[in-house]
């Protein structure tokens, strides 16, 4: 429901969104649900994150001729930018949102007074997802037909990895290897594929965007990667290939689906990309590259740094419905042992990831008589969804292709 009136704690908020130094109480404000606001600021706060979101200045707003007016007001407000302000002031839109629904519902047809009551309170429960749920066994039908409405599955188009695997929303999956065996590559043939059906944000804490966009196009045309990294050989591909790579990014710049980002990311800025995402595009999955590499709010061991983190990408999956695939780094000493398999025990020295996740995998690739290909194996090593087992690919690492074996 939106309201046309703007009040006193609406232009309060906005002024501190620009006041404060504070990047935790901007990010506080941000969060505020935008149905709160007015119609005239839930517009300008849109605008406000796609701004941030492509890095640009976000003062270039206050010189668009719809916001003057009502920013003039704000700017002149003498407000105190506090933590608790900015609660209480949030807490006021809140109640005013309420009563404005309930004040809609007293306009409401009868035969309809029940079906909008019943969204008003879903609504409610949905803002109030931790309080503790009670459910009495004769409810067990409803129960289980809304399980089937919440995990909803973001689809490869890949028969064995929709059929065993099931990426569900609102769920942590950690895929895990040890260094140079192709996690990042396998990761990004997944979220490709994913791309092709829903939208998903790519998070690259270890690799560029240059080196991303490289290997895109090679998956994509197949041509060696080899020659998309060197501008000599570049130069050298033939009419065709040259052909294939404008082909691609004529297709991209039609529809892409999937978004790219590289950089050093804290958790908090990780959620507020993707909160951004979801309220402006809709979101349906997110990759990150790697876990261990996110930095955690808790000063403390790196143990519990990394559970910190992994419990946050759990908790960001229920939140904001979404995918969360997760890649996790493990030690080298599994190259020591005879045997090269990976197991649960390996992400026991990795925070609580083991515990926080309903699908681990854990890949391993070995030579074949082709000097061009690898095997990779995929364990399935814990499904919360399906079954466990291996699943067996032909990794062409020349080009960043995988095709089942």
């Amino acid at each position: 429901m939106k309201t046309d009136t703007i009040c006193y704690e609406e232009k309060a908020l906005i002024s501190m969104l620009y006041l404060s130094s504070d990047m935790a109480c901007k990010n506080k404000i941000k969060n505020i649900p935008t149905k709160y606001f007015s119609s005239l600021v839930q517009s300008f706060i849109k605008k406000y994150k796609t701004y941030e979101m492509k890095n640009l200045s976000v003062d270039s707003l206050l010189e668009e001729n719809e916001y003057k007016s009502f920013l003039a007001e704000a700017f002149e407000l003498p407000v105190v930018v506090l933590e608790e302000n900015i609660d209480k002031y949030t807490k006021v839109l809140e109640n005013r949102y309420y009563k404005n629904c309930i004040i809609e519902l007293s306009n409401t047809p009868n035969e309809l007074i029940k079906e909008k009551i019943n969204e008003l309170h879903s609504e409610v429960v949905k803002e109030n997802d931790k309080s503790v749920k009670v459910a009495d066994i004769k409810n067990l039908e409803s129960l289980f037909y809304e399980s089937l409405e919440e995990n909803e599955v973001v689809k490869t188009g890949k028969f064995r990895l929709d059929k065993y695997l099931k990426f569900t929303k609102r769920d942590l999956h950690i895929i895990g290897a040890r260094p140079g065996v192709g996690k990042s590559a396998f990761a990004l043939y997944i979220a490709l594929m994913m791309a092709q059906f829903s939208r998903g944000l790519f998070f690259s804490l270890e690799m560029p965007l240059k080196q991303i966009a490289q290997r895109i196009i090679s998956n994509q045309t197949r041509i060696e990667l080899d020659k998309l990294t060197n501008k000599e050989k570049f130069k050298e591909l033939t009419t065709d290939e040259k052909e294939l790579v404008n082909v691609l990014f004529k297709k991209l710049l039609r529809k892409s689906n999937l978004i790219l980002y590289d950089g050093n990311f804290k958790i908090d800025e990780l959620e507020e990309y993707i909160k951004n995402e979801k309220e402006i595009n809709g979101l349906d999955y997110i990759v990150m590259d790697y876990l261990q590499l996110i930095k955690s709010n808790v000063n403390s061991k790196r143990y519990e740094q990394i559970t910190d983190v992994s419990i946050r990408l759990k908790q960001i999956a229920k939140d904001y419905d979404i995918a969360v695939i997760a890649l996790s780094q493990l030690s080298r000493e599994i190259e020591k042992r005879a045997d090269k398999d990976i197991y649960l025990a390996d992400f026991r020295e990795s925070g609580q990831i083991e515990q926080d996740a309903s699908t681990i995998l854990g890949l391993t690739t070995e030579p074949t008589t082709t000097e061009y290909k690898e095997l990779m194996k995929v364990q399935i090593l814990k499904n919360r969804q399906g079954q466990l087992g291996v699943m067996k690919y032909d990794y062409y690492k020349k080009n960043q292709t995988f095709f089942e074996a």
